[in-house]
């Protein structure tokens, strides 16, 4: 299943820039980015939490000091257990960014960006042992997922784009986890690399 949603945000992406290349208005400029997300300990009492993701994203007033950030993105995070009674885990994330951008500089650009995030979809899958058996994993969906989120980043212009360096931090506010007696929030740490056109 995540990887349609992928072939999607990769299909939407390829319009996006068909549609860039014709368009001459300055208020659109499409974004595409990579991450990797870390998180270590913390509530969610896992020995470490780890994953990747895609997404694409428009700035709107580009050529403003303050540009309005708009994408969607996919998120994907392993969670690895500290204790015998829990399993491994794989979460993923289908979501709908939006932040506030603030620019510095003239040419390479130095950024605060910060904003809130909807993620109408989430489902997880697990794998645990069972009376010495290992369980194949097994589909959960969850209510939507919502939060904030806060970072900074560098534009460094090449030719006729932008190479994009951005570190944030996503703080959801929802439990994902099905048990009353564990806290898991869908929140980590992402170094993420793209391109600005």
């Amino acid at each position: 299943m995540k990887y349609r949603f992928l072939l999607l945000i990769i299909f939407i992406g390829s319009n996006f820039g068909m549609f860039a290349q014709e368009s001459q208005k300055k208020h659109f400029s499409p974004e595409f980015k990579v991450s990797f997300h870390i998180r270590n300990g913390g509530l969610m009492q896992v020995q470490d939490l780890f994953g990747f993701g895609v997404g694409i994203s428009n700035a709107f007033f580009n050529q403003k000091r303050c540009n309005l950030i708009v994408g969607l993105e996919y998120n994907g995070l392993f969670r690895q257990p500290s204790f015998a009674q829990e399993f491994e885990s794989f979460y993923n994330f289908i979501g709908i960014p939006v932040n506030v951008r603030v620019n510095f500089g003239k040419k390479v650009k130095f950024f605060i960006e910060a904003g809130a995030f909807f993620e109408p979809v989430v489902f997880e899958k697990r794998k645990f042992t069972e009376k010495g058996t290992i369980i194949e994993r097994e589909t959960i969906v969850y209510k939507p997922d919502f939060g904030i989120s806060g970072g900074v980043g560098l534009r460094i212009p090449v030719k006729k784009y932008e190479i994009l360096i951005k570190s944030d931090y996503k703080w959801g506010l929802r439990s994902t986890f099905d048990r009353s007696f564990i806290a898991s929030y869908n929140q980590y740490w992402r170094l993420a690399v793209g391109f600005k056109i």
